[in-house]
């Protein structure tokens, strides 16, 4: 049956497309639509571990303006120690929360502007990074790409491909052409099993590498991937300017302080256990609490070592003490991951969970997976993709950063 009235749901998930929206369809004042866009995007914020009476009056100031909250029973009746709850609002009402906050008890003044500042770093499309000094920018409707060196005998798809100093400089040269914007360079090997080597030998294959790709090739912005601090530092010295910590600075206590004194970004990357034993049943509470809750020690250890935490890159870690349940989460929900205000990375190039869903053990089969994985990060808020195939990224990334 024909409507009476031609109406149609937008599907538009942030303000500001639909503060455009609002202007080009119904040309209100520009005030009228900055004040109703607000109204519009509805966030669902989680408050961990706070008391049932605080819980009952969050609950009571969103009803009383006009947004809502949900508290388990035990809240309400007082039977538990501590609680979750879900607030459900737009900007609008969490602005007028934090007025009405203001002036109630159990520190409640903070938890406003919190909410407020959490929203911002939500919502943040543009972020910086300090290179030993040099600002690097990553700007919004750019989506970056990291190319994978291994300079190793056995990584799980490259493996003794780039293992000689020659071929890892014909390599960063394909891939800097090919689009690449960072250069990842690692000497052991990650993968499921895979046995730790010697700071001798890891340094023995990256340092090489490192000083002549500096000589090479101007301006090439290098990430050291290690979870050592000594090989960090002489990586450093040699040339790097990102250090990427698979360990998320858990591994070696003096990374911190290696990454803090030297000026540079870190990439945090969530790791259940380690490469040998992670993938032997790994089991999760609560997936992305228990990540998120990682991160929070993560940036804890870099700021008690004087660490700059605005210049830190987070990688939730695909593949890394992960079912293929969990992965599959992550990538959906990545965009979560965005209310730490800090960029985001994901590696999921090639791996074994692609090749469950593709039928395939070959790990070179799993380059159109990855490439969907790569234009779907990239919608939900991945900054960086680290990848085997620069060429092929580059191409998906030119659509994919289009539509963003």
């Amino acid at each position: 049956m024909l409507k009476k009235f031609n109406c149609r749901i937008l599907s538009i998930e942030d303000k500001e497309t639909l503060k455009a929206e609002m202007l080009a369809q119904v040309e209100p004042t520009k005030t009228g639509a900055v004040k109703v866009s607000n109204k519009g995007t509805c966030y669902n914020i989680l408050l961990r571990n706070v008391k049932p009476v605080v819980a009952n009056v969050i609950k009571q100031e969103m009803l009383s303006i006009g947004a809502d909250a949900i508290v388990p029973k035990g809240a309400l009746d007082l039977s538990v120690q501590n609680c979750n709850v879900i607030l459900t609002g737009n900007m609008k009402h969490f602005k007028l929360l934090q007025q009405k906050l203001k002036s109630q008890p159990f520190s409640l003044k903070f938890l406003g502007k919190e909410i407020l500042s959490l929203i911002e770093n939500y919502n943040c499309k543009n972020y910086r990074l300090n290179l030993k000094g040099r600002e690097f920018h990553l700007k919004n409707g750019k989506t970056y790409i990291m190319g994978i060196l291994n300079v190793t005998p056995d990584s799980f798809s490259d493996g003794g491909k780039f293992y000689s100093i020659d071929s890892a400089l014909k390599q960063v040269e394909k891939m800097l052409e090919q689009g690449a914007d960072f250069i990842d360079v690692g000497g052991e090997s990650t993968r499921p099993g895979a046995e730790a080597v010697s700071v001798d030998e890891e340094l023995k294959r990256v340092i090489p590498v490192i000083e002549e790709v500096t000589k090479r090739f101007e301006d090439v912005i290098i990430s050291i991937d290690t979870y050592k601090a000594k090989v960090a530092k002489q990586a450093i010295d040699a040339g790097a300017l990102i250090v990427n910590d698979i360990s998320g600075l858990k591994f070696d206590s003096q990374m911190a302080s290696v990454v803090s004194s030297c000026n540079v970004p870190v990439i945090l990357m969530h790791i259940k256990g380690t490469p040998k034993n992670m993938q032997k049943n790994p089991v999760y509470n609560n997936l992305l609490n228990e990540i998120f809750d990682f991160f929070q020690d993560s940036l804890k250890i870099l700021e008690n070592a004087d660490g700059d935490i605005s210049n830190v890159i987070i990688d939730p870690g695909i593949g890394f003490g992960k079912t293929f349940e969990h992965n599959i989460e992550i990538l959906k929900r990545l965009k979560e991951f965005s209310s730490l205000g800090l960029p985001i990375l994901i590696g999921a190039s090639r791996k074994s969970f692609l090749g469950t869903i593709l039928n395939t053990q070959n790990p070179e089969e799993r380059i159109l997976g990855s490439l969907s994985v790569a234009a779907i990060s990239a919608l939900r808020g991945a900054k960086i993709l680290r990848v085997h195939d620069v060429k092929e990224t580059y191409e998906v990334l030119q659509v994919a950063d289009a539509l963003i």
